[in-house]
């Protein structure tokens, strides 16, 4: 039996691409949608040649509007296939019209909506997603039935080829790595509950980056060069500080714990990472620390929430950075592990996209 009153669904074809292999799309979830949704407008995935796959149907169907579900890992991967296949030419269907095929340059990606279904949720929390099952059914008809229909532009940055909403060289990438090695840890075992979802993270936090990086000796050093347009410091207020820095200056040069990107507001869980990445559309927020992990301990609550970071916390406004360390760090974009790197170059995505706001109606 259904948690959910069925709605009258407008004519308008939306296309649910899901991730199978996440925890949250279960087999009752999956029942739950086949009430709701025409078969031919679900997809699932479950490896990265599936997600190519059905991002080429749904820009040979002509789909205007997308929902992707199954955390930030499953929102990159489908944005990054849709813009890919978007650069082949092809022929675009409206119903049982097959129009003449368009040139690569012409093909419009369709706006994305995010559902609530990963464990971190940076871009579903960012859109206003509703949370548990019932609530992703119910977002899922809104924007069906047309109650949600607005939408906000979204500014990616790229790494090698990679489009994403943040990402990040340090101890953050650490994070991330060692919450990985946590779940193969416990995985098939009595104890693989702990190694899933806000527990999953806290404990690798707490039982292995936390102690890592205060018995770790000596600090890494990096040099961050502007390869952009001017970029430009931000102070603690979020206000511009000093001049603008030229193309080819170096931002920074010095110790540096974290090295961090991003073009929404905060990582998984609600964390603000980039409380100012808002406020220069076009540029990325980018994030340099060397503090001391009881300094970020006891400043965790304001770091949490986007307030006045401490001192030692340095904040740019950026169009692309060369960041280069002095030694390999653990890196991570979208939320995905990408092994270790001395040197990246963090930029601006070639073109933004459309991101449907759950909290606007109409």
């Amino acid at each position: 039996m259904s948690n959910v009153e069925r709605l009258p669904i407008r004519s308008e074809k939306i296309a649910v691409l899901l991730n199978a292999n996440a925890r949250s799309v279960s087999d009752g979830l999956k029942r739950e949608l086949e009430n709701f949704v025409p078969p031919e407008d679900l997809y699932y995935s479950r490896c990265f040649e599936d997600a190519r796959g059905i991002a080429r149907q749904v820009l040979d169907r002509g789909y205007r509007t997308v929902l992707t579900g199954g955390g930030d890992g499953t929102f990159v991967g489908y944005v990054n296939c849709l813009f890919e296949e978007s650069m082949q030419p092809r022929s675009i269907s409206r119903g049982a019209l097959k129009l003449a095929p368009l040139p690569a340059h012409a093909v419009r990606l369709p706006r994305v909506g995010v559902l609530k279904l990963g464990t971190g949720n940076a871009v579903a929390d960012f859109t206003g997603a509703s949370g548990n099952r019932v609530g992703v059914v119910e977002d899922i008809l809104r924007a069906r039935s047309g109650e949600v229909s607005r939408s906000r532009t979204l500014h990616l940055l790229s790494h090698e080829g990679k489009r994403a909403p943040f990402a990040g060289l340090g101890i953050d990438a650490a994070v991330l790595n060692d919450y990985e090695n946590l779940k193969r840890s416990v995985k098939g075992s009595k104890l693989q509950f702990v190694g899933s979802g806000g527990l999953g993270y806290f404990c690798s936090v707490v039982g292995k980056t936390i102690p890592a990086y205060a018995l770790s000796r000596g600090v890494p050093n990096v040099e961050v060069i502007n390869l952009g347009g001017p970029a430009q410091q931000i102070g603690p207020d979020g206000r511009p500080l000093g001049r603008d820095i030229s193309h080819g200056e170096i931002l920074y040069k010095g110790p540096c714990k974290m090295a961090a990107a991003g073009t929404v507001p905060n990582y998984g869980f609600g964390f603000q990472i980039f409380p100012w990445a808002m406020r220069a559309p076009g540029r990325f927020q980018l994030r340099l620390t060397a503090i001391s992990v009881p300094t970020i301990l006891r400043n965790l609550r304001t770091l949490w929430r986007g307030g006045t970071p401490p001192g030692g916390v340095l904040d740019f406004h950026c169009e692309k950075v060369l960041i280069r360390f002095d030694r390999d760090m653990p890196l991570q974009v979208g939320g995905d592990a990408e092994g270790y790197r001395r040197e990246v170059v963090f930029e601006m995505s070639e073109r933004p996209l459309e991101l449907l706001d759950f909290r606007a109606r109409g």
